[in-house]
């Protein structure tokens, strides 16, 4: 280990007297709020990050880009540990200033060039640009810490409080702000901390750069027309060949984007056609599309719509109560109104396609301000569970995307197809109620009708009459191959079908350009006798076909997960964080005759992820939406971490060498997925407000254990004097981090979100028995 100060040099600074300020005057409480300000400003910035590639990118790589970015943080601890090797720690603090500004600069920067350049079809050249604040910012964290490694329980409630206060801000500052004006807040961020700082330093040079930084953001912020002219012209997403948009220009096709709105949830775009005024697309990141059309309040314009497939659900039976979820640009209720619809309950997740469709109230007859219509901005799960009315018709038309399994929605859970969900929307229809499906696929077809089967004979049909309750029709020629399945519509019914709606049904088919698949009674295609077949061969059913068609769950939502095996994407991922510990950090730690210890802060950053990722997931449910779901979970958990990282300290949870709150974090986990299940039912029929504050108070406690043995560690290699470590350590966790998040898609997706949670338990489990925070050949500090 290096001597940092001799004795001359201490006897120097104080012949100084106080006039001459070093890094060693920085006071404790600028580098805290400078800590905070700084992972605030991270955290926010990889939000934004996933919300500007979300359009631009498929699911899987926006997913790896902002993993790969973040690995970042463990870049910048390692170069932290280097600087640590070859400067001072009066030299290292006089440093952060410098460190501070060059991370406010590479927000602007990075942002700027992945928002501005043409699409760049290189995996590498993105995740270089977007892990450039992160180096900076790992760099300068890491420099606080083992600056104040003695504080470590204060700078680690400083670091998570940030994160937490992040995940509420981003929010806001998205929704209210918009993308642009977020990054330059988070820059703002920076270079005040950098301000603070520097003034405690009272070097000239690096306060009127800081000064510098501040007035130039400010002056930035308040030309907001000139940030929205930056805003509009995106150019990343308008090159890029996965966009509808572009794939619209590059065919020839008369389009142009003519209006846009962005929040935390999705970009939402208009585009027109000048050749069909009659209608205008809208899409979601650039993939999912709806139509909106022109309307006046005259039905009578509106009759082509009723040879539309998507329409034939509503000529079944009744449609007097009826409930849409996720409705779009307003087809679907056209189609309601048209099948005489008079009590209209539109269910919308995407806050932006409502904020849309009212700005272009004069061309669709106000669709949703109509007094049929009621609008609820919420997951339609979540909404069926706790509504009242008995409805003659659910409807839901490819909810997620037109092109889902193209665009890789695999990664992402989803409620509002599971066995569970099936359940529910039985149970909010009335006795000849309908529940019909609009789907892409083969794939998504096969899963959907398997999963209704299923779902039916549980709820106490017959196997035998399964078939009596469901209709499947083919959107396409009537010529097509019976098995080429394309934009298909399923109804299930909840009384049998009867043979004369069958054969009205099958007239009405014939006359169109579509294609029954099973009509009971009158067309029953060997399709769905093969499903039949599968599914009377039990929970085997689908082996031997080529793409995973099993029902999906609650506790397994991947409803667009078809591979059998483990995605590429996430392997790549996980074997590239394992890889960087094994080549980056490993060796360092050997040479610094620290064997046993990467194993704990490692530990520590899949547990912690391996718990997060699929609370968060199964909360989604609870709270209604995504991203209410992730700022109350994340809230919690950061908030209670940076609490109980104050409390960490405390000499009662020592017991025989053995720290307490590693095996407090796997009991209380067992104890809030157990209350989860018990309470679940109860709590989605409860106020929102209720369902928040529960939410807050299960998860508050694990938060409150969990963010206790980062900083206990920490704290330990400070007194076994290797506070030089501590970069290395920050650097690991942080990598690892990475790694059990995608470790936590991956075990959710094949085996349960159960599944991950029971990992990250027994990882906490292990470190309370093992504890390899102490060598072995270095004795136990207390």
């Amino acid at each position: 280990m290096e001597t940092l100060h001799t004795n001359a040099g201490l006897a120097h600074i104080k012949r100084q007297g106080s006039r001459e300020n070093t890094a060693e005057n920085i006071p404790n409480i600028a580098l805290i709020v400078s800590l905070f300000l700084v992972s605030t400003s991270l955290f926010v910035f990889q939000f934004t990050l996933t919300r500007v590639f979300s359009p631009m990118l498929r699911y899987h790589f926006v997913f790896m880009l902002t993993s790969t970015a973040v690995f970042g943080l463990g870049l910048g601890g390692l170069i932290a540990y280097r600087l640590g090797k070859r400067f001072t720690r009066t030299e290292l603090g006089s440093q952060m200033t410098g460190w501070l500004i060059i991370l406010s600069s590479s927000f602007i920067l990075s942002f700027s060039m992945i928002y501005k350049l043409p699409f760049i079809n290189q995996f590498v050249v993105y995740s270089a640009i977007a892990a450039l604040p992160f180096i900076a910012g790992g760099i300068f964290i890491s420099l606080v810490f083992m600056r104040m490694s003695e504080n470590s329980y204060k700078l680690y409630f400083a670091d998570l409080a940030g994160a937490g206060v992040g995940s509420i801000a981003v929010i806001q500052f998205i929704n209210n702000l918009g993308i642009v004006n977020t990054v330059l807040i988070v820059a703002g961020f920076s270079a005040l901390s950098s301000l603070i700082i520097s003034f405690y330093l009272s070097k000239k040079k690096q306060m009127v750069i800081a000064v510098c930084a501040v007035v130039i953001l400010g002056i930035s912020g308040a030309y907001q027309q000139g940030i929205k002219q930056f805003e509009r012209r995106f150019t990343g997403y308008f090159t890029s060949p996965l966009t509808l948009l572009h794939r619209l220009r590059t065919s020839n096709t008369n389009h142009r984007l003519e209006n846009w709105t962005w929040d935390s949830y999705s970009r939402t775009d208009v585009i027109e056609n000048p050749d069909d005024p009659g209608s205008k697309i809208i899409t979601i990141d650039g993939g999912s599309e709806s139509m909106m059309y022109q309307y006046d309040g005259d039905l009578d314009e509106l009759q082509y719509l009723r040879s539309d497939l998507d329409y034939f659900p509503f000529t079944m039976g009744k449609n007097n109560k009826t409930l849409l979820i996720g409705s779009g640009g307003g087809k679907d209720v056209l189609l309601a109104l048209l099948g005489g619809s008079k009590d209209i309950d539109v269910v919308e997740i995407n806050r932006g396609t409502i904020k849309i469709a009212d700005k272009y109230a004069d061309y669709n007859g106000s669709i949703y301000g109509r007094e049929e219509v009621s609008v609820f901005i919420q997951d339609g799960r979540n909404f069926v569970k706790q509504t009242k009315k008995q409805y003659d018709h659910i409807y839901l038309a490819r909810v997620m995307s037109h092109a889902a399994e193209a665009v890789g929605y695999s990664l992402g859970e989803n409620y509002i197809y599971t066995k569970e969900a099936i359940r529910d929307y039985w149970e909010a229809l009335g006795d000849d109620g309908r529940l019909t499906f609009v789907l892409h696929g083969p794939k998504d077809t096969t899963r959907l009708v398997l999963t209704v089967m299923e779902t039916l004979e549980e709820i106490g049909v017959k196997k035998s009459q399964i078939s009596d309750h469901l209709v499947i029709i083919n959107n396409g020629d009537r010529s097509a191959k019976p098995n080429v399945i394309n934009m298909p519509v399923i109804v299930t019914k909840k009384s049998p079908f009867t043979q004369s709606e069958m054969e009205g049904l099958f007239a009405l088919i014939e006359t169109s350009k579509h294609q029954p698949i099973h009509l009971p009674y009158v067309a029953e295609s060997n399709f769905f006798e093969q499903l039949l077949q599968m599914s009377n061969k039990g929970r085997q059913f689908g082996k031997n076909v080529a793409f995973n068609i099993n029902p999906t769950t609650d506790n397994r939502p991947y409803f667009f997960d078809f591979d059998r095996g483990v995605n590429k994407t996430l392997l790549a991922l996980l074997g590239g964080s394992l890889l960087i510990g094994l080549v980056l950090f490993k060796p360092v730690f050997t040479r610094n005759n620290l064997k046993r210890t990467p194993y704990y802060f490692a530990g520590l950053g899949f547990g912690f992820m391996l718990i997060e990722i699929p609370m968060i997931q199964k909360f989604s449910l609870i709270l209604g939406h995504p991203t209410r779901a992730f700022a109350v979970i994340l809230v919690a958990l950061l908030t209670g971490g940076g609490i109980g990282s104050l409390l960490g300290g405390w000499k009662r949870f020592l017991w025989k060498d053995r720290y307490l709150p590693l095996i407090f974090v796997p009991f209380i986990t067992a104890l809030i997925f157990g209350l989860y299940n018990v309470m679940i039912d109860r709590l989605l029929v409860s106020d929102i407000l209720i369902r928040v504050v529960v939410a807050f108070i299960m998860i508050f406690p694990l938060g409150f254990f969990m963010g206790m043995p980062f900083p206990r560690g920490i704290k330990i290699l400070k007194q076994k004097n290797y506070e030089n470590a501590v970069p290395l350590v920050l650097g690991l966790n942080g990598t690892m981090s990475i790694g059990g998040s995608v470790l936590a898609v991956i075990i959710s997706m094949k085996f349960g979100l159960s599944y991950s949670l029971a990992a990250g338990g027994l990882i906490y489990l292990l470190l309370f028995l093992k504890m390899p925070i102490y060598e072995k050949d270095r004795g136990v500090v207390i």
